[in-house]
Order: C-alpha cells, then sequence, then structure tokens
C-alpha cells in the first residue's frame, strides 16, 4: 500500500489516511455504505464493465460534493473509466483535475494510470516520466513491473526521442535502465540547460549577444542571476520555446545569466527543478512556469522559500508576496471588456452565448461577475456545444433578449471560426446587437470569412502587434531584427516578466531575492510590450488591447489613442497581421 508524502493541509489526518485506502482500491465498507446513490451505482457499472455509465455516476458524485472523503476515489475511477474507453485524453484531463485539486498528495497509482494514458496516446517520453515518479512510491513487486514498462518502452524509442527521454528522467537508475533497454551504451545525453533554439531564421550575427546559458554551478562571477521554468519538451514544447525567446530577447546584453529549467510540461518535474533552484542563493528571480496546472503546483513552494516567481500562466492562480501573474487571465479580459462596453460604448445590457468547455465557461462566468460588479446586467446566459454550427436554438434565446430585455450586445467567449459563424448569424437576426468577444477572436485569418458581416464587433487580447504603444513597437521591432519571424502573445509576456525583473537587477546586480520582490513592487506602473503592468503590495493589474472590426481592418481602440493611428487588414486577399487567439494552457 503508498503513503503520503505529506498530509493533506484540507483535511484531518483520520480523512486523510481513509483517502490513501479508497484510493488504492482495499476494503472500506463504512464510507462506501454511506455513500451516495450515484456513487455507489458509478462503483457497480465499473465492476460490471459498463464504464460510460461509471464515469457518468462518478461526475454526477464529483460535481454533487457529498461525502468529500470518497472524491480522491471518483477522481481515480473516473479516470479508469474514460482509459478503459480508450479516452486516453479524457483520462489525462481527470487525472489533471484531480491532482489540482489535492496539489500536495503524489499518489503512485495516479502516476501510473497517468504513464499508461500517456504511452497509449502516443507519447512514450511523458509514460517514462511518469512511471518513474510511481517508482518512488512502489513496493519491491510492483517496482519490478514498473521497470518493466519503463525497458519496453525505451526499448522501442528512436535515438532522438531516447536522448531526450534520458535527459529529463531525474534518477539515475531510470536513465540505466533506458540504456540498458537500448545495448548496454548510454544514449547522447542532452544538457538540461537548453541553448541554441531554433528559429526561422535565426541570424548567426545576433548569437553572441544572447543572455549566457548555464548550468548549476557555473555561473559566471558577479552576474545576477535568473532562472527560466518552461515546458521544453513534451505536449507544450514549441510554446514553452516561444516563451524563452522573449526572455532571451529581454536579456540581450544585460550580463545576466540564465539558467533554463526543462519542466516537461510535468507538474512533478516542476516542483523538483523549483526545489533545486530555490537551494541557490545566487538565482534570484524565476521566470514561469507557463501552464497553469504547473503554476498551481509551484507557487506555494516558491512563496515558503521566499524565491521570486514571475508566472506566465494564463489561468488565475496563487499569487503572494513572492508570486506574481504576469500574463492576462480571464478576470482581466472580462474587466477590460466591461469597462469598455459600459464605459466607453454606453452598454449596461447584456446577453452572453459560449461553448460548454474549460475556455468558454471561465470566461463567461468572469464576464458575468464583471458585469455584476459594475451595475449592469446580464439577462441571460446559453451554453452550445464546442464547434457547433446550427444555432437556430441561439437565435430564440436572441429575439427573447431584444425584445423582451432589450439586450445592447452578446458576449461570445469562443474562438473566431466558431464565433464568427454565431456572430453573422446573430448580426443578420438583430443588426442593432453589439457583438463582444475575448483574445480566441484574435485570428484574422478565421475571421476574414465574416468580417464584413460582423461589422464593429470588439474583443479583447493581451497583445496587438500592430499597437502604436511605443513599447509594444520597440518590442516588435527588436524581435524581428533578433529572431526574424513575427511575435506573439507567448513571446510578449515572458518578455515583459524578463523585462521587468532586468529594470530592477540594473540599478544593483547583486541584489537579494528580498531586495528584488521589493524593488518589483516599487515599480508601480511599467510600460510593457504586452500593455501596462502596474506593481504594488497586492495583485499585479495590467491594461490589454481593445480591439474593433472595421471594415475588414482590425483596429485597436483604448482611449486616448489618436484617431489616425493605422489599421490592419484581414482576410485571404491581404496580409494577416495577429495571431489566433490562444487559450490558457491547463
Amino acid at each position: 500500500m503508498m503513503t503520503f508524502r505529506n498530509q493533506t493541509s484540507s483535511l484531518p489526518g483520520i480523512v486523510a489516511a481513509l483517502i490513501l485506502v479508497l484510493l488504492a482500491g482495499c476494503s472500506s465498507r463504512l464510507p462506501l455504505e454511506r455513500a451516495p446513490l450515484p456513487f455507489r451505482q458509478a462503483e457497480d457499472s465499473f465492476k460490471l464493465g459498463h464504464y460510460e455509465r461509471a464515469a457518468h455516476g462518478y461526475r454526477i458524485y464529483i460535481d454533487s460534493g457529498e461525502v468529500p472523503e470518497l472524491i480522491p476515489r471518483a477522481y481515480f475511477k473516473l479516470a479508469r473509466s474514460e482509459f478503459r474507453l480508450g479516452n486516453y485524453d479524457r483520462c489525462i484531463a481527470t487525472l489533471d483535475e484531480l491532482e489540482r485539486r489535492y496539489p500536495d498528495e503524489d499518489w503512485r497509482q495516479v502516476a501510473e494510470l497517468r504513464a499508461d494514458a500517456e504511452y497509449s496516446r502516443g507519447n512514450p517520453v511523458s509514460a517514462i516520466l511518469s512511471w518513474e515518479r510511481a517508482l518512488e512510491k512502489a513496493d519491491a513487486s510492483r517496482k519490478k513491473l514498473l521497470r518493466q514498462r519503463i525497458s519496453d518502452a525505451a526499448a522501442k524509442l528512436d535515438e532522438e526521442t531516447a536522448a531526450r527521454a534520458r535527459s529529463i528522467v531525474t534518477r539515475d537508475d531510470t536513465r540505466a535502465l533506458i540504456d540498458a533497454a537500448r545495448g548496454g551504451a548510454p544514449v547522447e545525453q542532452r544538457p538540461t540547460a537548453v541553448a541554441g533554439l531554433k528559429r526561422t531564421p535565426a541570424p548567426a550575427a545576433k548569437t553572441a549577444a544572447t543572455p549566457a546559458v548555464v548550468l548549476p554551478g557555473q555561473f559566471p562571477v558577479g552576474s545576477a542571476k535568473v532562472a527560466a521554468l518552461l515546458p521544453l519538451s513534451g505536449q507544450y514544447e514549441a510554446y514553452g520555446k516561444r516563451s524563452l525567446a522573449g526572455i532571451e530577447l529581454a536579456l540581450e546584453g544585460s550580463g545576466i545569466a540564465l539558467l533554463v529549467r526543462d519542466s516537461g510540461g510535468e507538474a512533478h518535474l516542476a516542483r523538483a527543478a523549483l526545489d533545486e533552484i530555490a537551494k541557490m542563493p545566487e538565482v534570484v528571480a524565476v521566470i514561469g512556469p507557463l501552464r497553469s496546472k504547473i503554476a498551481e503546483s509551484v507557487s506555494p513552494r516558491a512563496e515558503r522559500a521566499r524565491l521570486p516567481l514571475f508566472s506566465l500562466g494564463q489561468n488565475k492562480t496563487m499569487t503572494g508576496r513572492y508570486v506574481l501573474q504576469t500574463a492576462m487571465t480571464h478576470e482581466m479580459q472580462a474587466k477590460c471588456l466591461v469597462d469598455y462596453a459600459t464605459q466607453t460604448a454606453g452598454m449596461r445590457r447584456f446577453g452572453v452565448m459560449y461553448p460548454r468547455d474549460p475556455y468558454g465557461d471561465t470566461l463567461a462566468a468572469s464576464f458575468e461577475a464583471e458585469a455584476k460588479r459594475r451595475g449592469a446586467s446580464v439577462v441571460g446566459a446559453l451554453a452550445y456545444e464546442p464547434g457547433a454550427e446550427d444555432f437556430s436554438v441561439e437565435l430564440l434565446s436572441l429575439k427573447r433578449w431584444v425584445d423582451g430585455d432589450r439586450i445592447d450586445a452578446v458576449f461570445i467567449p469562443d474562438f473566431a471560426a466558431t464565433a464568427g459563424v454565431l456572430s453573422q448569424t446573430l448580426r443578420q437576426a438583430r443588426p442593432q446587437v453589439g457583438l463582444l468577444g475575448g483574445n480566441g477572436w484574435n485570428d484574422p485569418g478565421a475571421l476574414g470569412a465574416v468580417a464584413d458581416s460582423i461589422d464593429g464587433a470588439v474583443f479583447i487580447d493581451g497583445f496587438f502587434i500592430g499597437s502604436q504603444r511605443p513599447a509594444t513597437q520597440r518590442f516588435v521591432n527588436a524581435y524581428r531584427a533578433s529572431r526574424g519571424g513575427e511575435p506573439g502573445i507567448l513571446e510578449a509576456q515572458a518578455y515583459d516578466a524578463a523585462s521587468v525583473v532586468r529594470q530592477v537587477l540594473s540599478a544593483s546586480p547583486s541584489t537579494s531575492r528580498d531586495a528584488l520582490i521589493n524593488g518589483v513592487r516599487g515599480l508601480g506602473a511599467f510600460e510593457g510590450a504586452s500593455g501596462t503592468l502596474t506593481f504594488g503590495d497586492g495583485e499585479v493589474d495590467r491594461d490589454l488591447f481593445v480591439l474593433k472590426l472595421e471594415g475588414r481592418r482590425i483596429r485597436e481602440v483604448n482611449p486616448g489613442e489618436p484617431a489616425s493611428s493605422p489599421v490592419y487588414s484581414i482576410g485571404p486577399s491581404s496580409d494577416v497581421v495577429g495571431e489566433p487567439g490562444l487559450a490558457p494552457l491547463p
């Protein structure tokens, strides 16, 4: 039977022990007998192999919140049901949800199931990492099975993938298993620090100006030290490398040494890396993680270690004295959009139509809360299936909202492909109703087909490459000259976080962690590439970019912007400026 690494902080020790027993699958008659009906029905369905019915029952029980000590088991059995059904992505998502709810726990069974699901969906390196995690908690007989799984998976890897796996596992015995599975000769080991990231194009003349990328213990004497903690391998590798490019650009020519750590997109690797960094007193700040789930996992550790952490996650997570969230959040989008709608456009009554997915659910809820806070009204909210094409039901609601409730606008927090079709349908039915959107709308190519029919629609984003703000222009021009290509919101937000650290360190390169965070919080307003960041004793605030469709063009309409500022064409017949809106990484 497995053991807890730490007692859960939210439940008494006796309940935590009960959770362990339940998740492990041992008998515990009293809690199961007094469990709610959906839970007992789900258990029966699972035993009979009716996994769809079991999954449905476990989800109903989780949402009910009854008998909290049974919730971890319900999550785990829900994930197992999805795995048995071949829904590996859903299995992983359920395990993610379980780990977010119980961030201090590290259950072997969860790690094993995650590994099996990752392997089944074609991610052998992620599977090996999770099997390794389970290995640390297993008893002797289970360790034998897990080592065999690692060996079998490693034997099927090509040389490049095996090298990547070997470079990011954390145990010497795991590396030995990989080597043995491939004939006993160690595969080429890549350094943990990442240098020479591929870019298109990447001018050789600029390489010498990049910040020093170093391994632990190799910092240049007398230099400032900053760490980047990003997913540089695995499913989110492309996003991590884009963010790293922004950090490197911000630190060019500064003399600041950059320690790069790869989280692999895995919470346990990120926690291990942060714990290692926290023990290096010469490192005064960490930029990252990028995924909100990882940020939730490492933020408490950074706060306890008094290590300044500049999170790039886009879902609102824990912040504190030392943990700052510098990326755009759903709440920021809602605040900016409602402010524009009520203060600038004079709108007071809204309807909300949103996809039934995490992006739509969260943005819709944030918009409604912000509207109520401002004294405005959301007269109704209607969810639809993601990727829907038929909006006849939505038209019925629109008619009721317009004729009976006299709404001013409809907010549609979806991505441009679907949001454009829905907006066009609504506009054709009721031309007078305003159209509002989130950052998912910022996809000029997808909006091109409907741009003529949704003229005047307004949406929000955390970066606009065509902005005339001086700080944005300087960043875009520097990126084009140094890296080539066009930057997006990931590069811009990482650039701003690193620029804030650089500005404080420029005054005192040998500053301490406490001095650094005091300096950052004393900056007040910081003009960044992705908008103005405002620091103080509380959470970081920032203004966003209000964008408007005018004809077949996107124009920034933030208050105070000159009326003559350039606008940018959209559609297949013209240059596309911008990028598809990015949903927050989980």
